[in-house]
């Protein structure tokens, strides 16, 4: 798999579905995977991470064979940004970030609720029944005595007031609904944060957030770690890595720049290696 920059991407869906059938379908063949990619800057090389699956589910990589070379294309000096890789690794350390949520937490709903269909009905048939009210007290008290002196109240006075009630019958009724269910919503907010939450102080903080749910272990990122190599100020010699492949079936999928795609199809097509399938995929953003 060849991938540069953004074209990790499907190179990631791809590893994770092999770690899949690894470690749930044991009988099923699974092929070795040499993965080179190509980043600008060693801040990028955190994308590798990405291929373990962020999944509660216990998974194995132990049966998977693979190698990760990892070009880094426009750095020179490993030393000083393996510094600055580690005080960022030792920063990530300290913020713990959950995105999901506690199953105790209630979930993220409308202004109007959960129940927001039903409010709707009420919002709209309080407000023509408040119409209907105010239309009548308008018409006792303010055009009634008008036109009961024999006087021609104006039409465009009553068009008005028409729309005047209507607007102010939606107004008030959707103001008393919103602020009814605001301190509902309140009351239910402050309960959430009063509930204690059970805590184990051999789990992380991420590991007491999320209940049952636990931390990846550190042994795949380990593994990981252990088959990558890191390659400063070069870019991959592709020519020699494909051809270094001396199995008898050996399938190879790119993804990248335009330069990368062209020049992998037309090192499997030279006719010099029988053994390379050749796989391009692209995409635009």
């Amino acid at each position: 798999m060849v991938s540069g920059g953004s074209g990790i991407a499907p190179m990631i869906s791809i590893f994770r579905e092999l770690i899949y059938r690894s470690t749930f379908q044991p009988n099923t063949k699974v092929p070795k995977v040499i993965l080179i990619t190509a980043f600008k800057n060693t801040s990028d090389l955190t994308m590798l991470d990405l291929l373990l699956p962020f999944s509660t589910t216990p998974f194995d990589i132990s049966n998977l064979d693979f190698q990760i070379e990892a070009y880094i294309t426009r750095e020179n000096d490993p030393q000083e940004h393996d510094n600055n890789l580690e005080a960022s690794q030792n920063k990530r350390l300290i913020q713990t970030i959950v995105f999901k949520q506690n199953p105790k937490d209630s979930p993220i709903s409308a202004a109007l609720g959960k129940s927001s269909w039903l409010w709707l009905g009420v919002i709209i048939s309080s407000s023509f029944f408040m119409f209907l009210l105010l239309l009548g007290l308008v018409t006792r008290y303010s055009i009634y005595p008008v036109e009961r002196e024999g006087k021609m109240y104006h039409y465009s006075a009553k068009i008005i007031w028409d729309m005047f009630l209507v607007c102010a019958s939606i107004f008030i009724a959707t103001s008393i609904i919103f602020m009814w269910q605001k301190r509902e919503n309140e009351i239910e907010g402050k309960q959430i944060q009063n509930v204690e939450m059970p805590t184990n102080p051999t789990n992380s903080p991420a590991a007491n957030l999320c209940g049952t749910e636990r931390e990846l272990e550190s042994l795949p990122h380990q593994s990981i770690v252990q088959a990558t190599r890191v390659h400063y100020g070069a870019r991959p010699n592709l020519k020699r890595i494909l051809f270094d492949c001396k199995a008898s079936d050996v399938g190879v999928v790119v993804c990248g720049p335009k330069s990368m795609r062209h020049e992998v199809a037309k090192i499997c097509a030279s006719g010099l290696a029988q053994n390379l399938h050749f796989e391009s995929i692209s995409f635009n953003w």
